[in-house]
């Protein structure tokens, strides 16, 4: 288990309280005490690592995927959490193979292309504050660079300051680039966990609509593509992707945004 941060007064004796029941074995009571602490006095990457570790003891794999997902967006860089997700998520994985009765159907994601592996990795692997501190580095260099072209006399060093500030001009924009990427990534609500135990996805948001997949188990991944709303504008359905072969329309109270 990692230790959360958050640590000031009555939530310290709560993260304690929750420490102490889980390293007991009772994960339920752990589970509520990290969920109260996070609805109430705020959240961070090891609060929600806690959380899903707690869940993924009580066997609520879908609550599990879902905070080790929220813990991965706060701090992508962190190994314990990257691997705990990666297991999990092949654990459901399997668990939906198994739902298909030897059918030959892919229960992962469509393989992603250049672009879109090349996004991930800038957007969603590195956190947007790396890359801003990166951008402002470079344009601090990028100043220097200039003061050593228009004040210094030795001609190596007028080139090596003028080629050199623009080279870290230009890196600079794109750093200022990749962290508004991260920005957009981290601020984005197009993704969702199935939390309900087993779930059809129908052809129509519509209860009686013919199923459009096989069960679908807790902890699946999907993209969300289009939602259903009632007349007050409170999402109903979501129309739900997972790859090429699984889509369809999911109730909303199925499912929990990442």
């Amino acid at each position: 288990m990692l230790t959360p941060v958050l640590s000031s007064g009555q939530t310290a004796a709560k993260l304690a309280e929750a420490d102490s029941l889980y390293s007991k074995g009772e994960y339920r009571q752990a589970a509520d005490i990290y969920r109260s602490i996070s609805e109430t006095e705020g959240v961070s990457a090891q609060l929600y690592y806690n959380l899903g570790n707690a869940c993924s003891q009580c066997g609520e794999m879908g609550e599990a995927i879902l905070y080790y997902s929220r813990a991965h967006r706060l701090d992508p860089g962190n190994k314990e959490i990257t691997n705990n997700l990666k297991y999990f998520t092949s654990k459901v994985e399997d668990s939906n193979r198994a739902e298909l009765r030897g059918k030959k159907v892919s229960v992962a994601p469509d393989p992603e292309t250049f672009f879109t592996s090349a996004h991930r990795m800038i957007a969603a692997d590195v956190r947007s504050d790396t890359w801003a501190v990166a951008g402002a580095v470079c344009f601090i260099l990028f100043l220097a660079g200039v003061a050593v072209y228009l004040f210094c006399g030795n001609v190596l060093l007028r080139k090596t300051g003028f080629f050199g500030g623009i080279s870290l001009f230009v890196l600079s924009a794109v750093f200022v680039v990749f962290a508004f990427m991260g920005a957009k990534y981290f601020d984005s609500h197009d993704s969702a966990v199935l939390t309900n135990y087993k779930t059809v996805l129908k052809i129509e948001p519509s209860t009686d609509a013919k199923p459009a997949t096989n069960q679908i188990c807790q902890g699946t991944v999907f993209e969300i593509v289009a939602e259903e709303t009632d007349v007050s504008g409170k999402a109903t359905w979501y129309k739900v992707r997972l790859n090429a072969n699984i889509e369809g329309w999911v109730k909303a109270e199925d499912i929990a945004i990442i």
